[in-house]
């Protein structure tokens, strides 16, 4: 149950690994867009935060990194109200605020759009937003900060320790933000282990951009060397490896390498149901999967309904499904009747639909014959 249409892998595959908001403005720049930075002169941990330059201020009066007796820690959030995921991030910012701005954390926001623009978005969001907005009308600051880092998308993030050297650097909902901003208030902040958590998230996305550059030019064999140097980092795998099943059988149509995953995922991940559900639905869900092998997705559909001890209503959909795959139209009915007494309300009307499709192909299988007379 729950079908991806993996042609669209390509697009989706950057926001959904690292969890932030598919939305077609994820893709698009600042309209006012910083020059990226050389490899080599990137802005990056344990380096001075350039000076806020901004042409004024809403919710606040103006204020400085080098003013006397300023905050211990701050937040500098690069977003704009034409973005979808800045939007989106909105109220884990106002939630930031409300947990930190009474224990020395200062978070301001940043964009670069037209002051009339951005009060004409902050009039109408609701709750009001309750931390300072700088405008960047002339993009200098966020020519320094992004730019400087090499970044050309929003919502990005600093934090700043109390000497205004940068601590940390990312997307404002990555959970090492508020690591950080604890381990400085606490005096555990380690300058390593932050440089070393950039350096990496630097990594994961320049091999997001390697395997969708890779899929949007079909170059298959690159994008599953992208997908395994990504499946070495500690990063989320579930869709790292449904897309390798994906890529090996649907595009490459080498079932050998795909029954090999297959085994191995059924060993490395046997009480996992959730994923090997999701395997399953993937292959039997789609003809020009389960067509190159039948077996595939069968074995992991009986894997996940084993897994979940045939107590969840959408893994016996998806092992149903399977088995009408193969002809087995009898025992999809039994098990499909087992998914629709599983079912909540919002999944029943769907299994019952299928229940009712398998029990009229046994109809029509009954009375089918080879002879046209």
């Amino acid at each position: 149950m729950k079908a991806t249409r993996f042609a669209a892998v390509a697009i989706l595959y950057a926001a959904a690994l690292s969890g932030r908001a598919v939305d077609a403005s994820a893709a698009s720049t600042p309209p006012t867009q910083p020059a990226t930075a050389t490899a080599a002169a990137l802005l990056d941990v344990g380096d001075r935060a350039p000076r806020l330059e901004v042409a004024g201020w809403l919710n606040a009066k103006p204020w400085s990194l080098d003013e006397p007796g300023g905050p211990d820690v701050v937040v500098l959030v690069f977003w704009a109200t034409w973005s979808g995921p800045s939007r989106a991030s909105l109220p884990t910012l106002v939630n930031l605020h409300e947990k930190y701005h009474s224990r020395g954390v200062k978070l301001i926001g940043i964009t670069a759009e037209p002051a009339e623009t951005v009060r004409e978005f902050l009039d109408r969001y609701r709750p009001a937003l309750p931390f300072p907005i700088a405008l960047d009308e002339a993009g200098k600051t966020t020519a320094s900060y992004c730019g400087g880092a090499g970044v050309n998308f929003v919502p990005y993030c600093f934090l700043l320790a109390r000497d205004r050297t940068i601590a940390w650097q990312g997307h404002p909902e990555q959970p090492e933000l508020v690591q950080f901003i604890e381990e400085l208030l606490s005096g555990t902040f380690d300058l390593s282990a932050a440089r070393e958590s950039v350096t990496r998230a630097r990594r994961v996305d320049q091999l997001e951009a390697l395997f969708r550059d890779s899929c949007e030019q079909q170059s298959w064999r690159t994008a599953l060397l992208a997908l395994d140097r990504l499946l070495e980092l500690d990063v989320p795998k579930e869709r790292l490896l449904r897309y390798k099943l994906t890529i090996l059988l649907g595009e490459l149509d080498d079932v050998d390498a795909a029954r090999a995953l297959t085994d191995e995922l059924m060993g490395r991940y046997a009480s996992n149901a959730r994923l090997l559900n999701s395997l399953a639905w993937d292959v039997v869900s789609e003809p020009r999967l389960y067509l190159r092998d039948p077996e595939i997705g069968l074995k992991l559909a009986t894997a996940a309904y084993r897994a979940c001890g045939g107590q969840d209503a959408a893994v016996a959909d998806t092992y149903a499904r399977a088995l009408h795959v193969i002809g087995r139209v009898d025992l999809a009915i039994f098990v499909q009747q087992r998914a629709v007494e599983l079912a909540g309300p919002n999944q029943r009307e769907a299994c019952q639909r299928m229940l009712n499709f398998y029990r009229r192909c046994q109809e029509l299988q009954a009375g089918a014959s080879a002879d046209p007379e």
